[in-house]
């Protein structure tokens, strides 16, 4: 976790000292500016935890400085609170609350209630952060392949609509991969399901590790992968198929419970737009159907879909042939 450290925003030293007093046990570095501009250079430099501000201050008042932070990605959840000293004090509240302040405080200030208002905004934002990154986990689960840490097949879909749309609206093409591993119910059979476990985890990094820009890759299912290359045409998806192909291919997937392991893949590609090619549902049919040109033109080989290709088999009978 960051250090906290306190912004403390006034032309006042003696307020400035008061306040470095109050919270000493609180926050163990302190950073002091006079004015609202050099307030917000040390803020984008020093990235401070929180921020206690003066509302009247040469230069540029606390109102607009508070604005200008909460205008910044990495302002908007800073705790802010508010020091004044003006008579107007509803008018004042308000103005801040407005900017975006989290409390406000009159002067001269009460130690021990700046402290206790201090101590709950750290507790209420540190809270918020947790949450945030317990949401931003969920967010990563709900999208990615446990095992193989690919994304999974409901983003995948997701993804791909969003980007169909906007092919057809820009006039770009979109090519579709996907690659079944040969023979590997033989591996589950033979090894166990935990050798075809540390495959298919290795396949996942072996995928991240050849992917370029522009190429979407997510585990369709089972031994299934699946990988969207954007703006391309069928050629280069065909040099994009091999260079996976020969790179798993290549790799050597032997340990001390399954040894000399080799691992080959049929892919099927399929490119959008075409004739009845205008959905991802489409699409995705389309590279399964040279997907298994590949299985029975003899595996270990990429296939171009083209109009007229043969329908797959019944999926009782393609559990029995992808292997």
């Amino acid at each position: 976790m960051a250090e906290d450290k306190a912004l403390i925003v006034d032309d006042s030293l003696e307020a400035r000292k008061a306040v470095k007093d109050a919270l000493k046990d609180i926050f163990p570095v302190f950073i002091e500016t006079g004015d609202g501009l050099s307030a917000i250079k040390a803020f984008v430099e020093e990235k401070p935890t929180f921020v206690i501000t003066d509302v009247e201050m040469p230069s540029l008042s606390g109102f607009k400085f508070i604005s200008t932070i909460r205008s910044m990605e990495e302002g908007k959840d800073v705790p802010i609170v508010m020091l004044s000293g003006t008579r107007e004090t509803l008018k004042s509240k308000l103005s801040g609350f407005n900017a975006g302040a989290s409390d406000f405080i009159l002067k001269p200030f009460d130690g021990a209630e700046l402290i206790a208002r201090v101590k709950t905004l750290m507790r209420t934002h540190r809270l918020l952060e947790e949450l945030k990154e317990k949401n931003a986990l969920l967010e990563r689960l709900a999208i990615t392949d446990e095992l193989t840490g690919l994304y999974n097949r409901r983003y995948f879909f997701e993804s791909v609509r969003t980007q169909l749309a906007l092919g057809l609206r820009h006039n770009f093409k979109i090519a579709c991969l996907l690659m079944d591993l040969d023979f590997f119910k033989n591996i589950n059979d033979t090894y166990g399901h935990g050798a075809g476990d540390e495959v298919l985890r290795k396949i996942g990094r072996l995928l991240i590790s050849c992917k370029r820009d522009g190429e979407l890759l997510a585990r369709f299912g089972g031994e299934e992968f699946v990988i969207c290359i954007f703006n391309t045409d069928a050629a280069n998806a065909l040099l994009a198929a091999e260079r996976f192909r020969k790179l798993i291919r290549g790799f050597d997937f032997s340990s001390p419970i399954f040894p000399n392991m080799r691992i080959t893949v049929s892919v099927g590609i399929a490119v959008y737009p075409q004739d009845r090619v205008i959905t991802i549902d489409d699409l995705v049919r389309a590279a399964d159907k040279a997907m298994y040109r590949s299985k029975t033109d003899g595996r270990d080989r990429v296939t171009v879909y083209e109009e007229g290709m043969d329908m797959a088999p019944t999926d009782k009978k393609r559990k029995t042939s992808r292997k």
